[in-house]
């Protein structure tokens, strides 16, 4: 992203939604784990290479959670 990263937009995306009282499933994408992903408020994190498992996985995961 240009302008900001995922970390930034996630902080504003999880602020903004306080206001509407609602969760946007946000799945990080990256090639390492970085322990940001769920500092910042993301769902869940896949790394590169993306492998159908887990990204089924990730969908699974949003399925199942109790996010708005």
């Amino acid at each position: 992203m240009p302008v900001k990263d995922g970390f930034e937009a996630t902080r504003e995306i999880r602020e903004m939604e306080k206001h509407y009282g609602l969760h946007i499933s946000i799945i990080a994408l990256s090639a390492e784990i970085d322990k940001l992903t769920t500092e910042t408020g993301m769902d869940f994190h896949i790394t590169k290479p993306i492998k159908k498992e887990h990204l089924l996985k990730a969908i699974t995961y949003i399925e199942n959670s109790d996010i708005m």
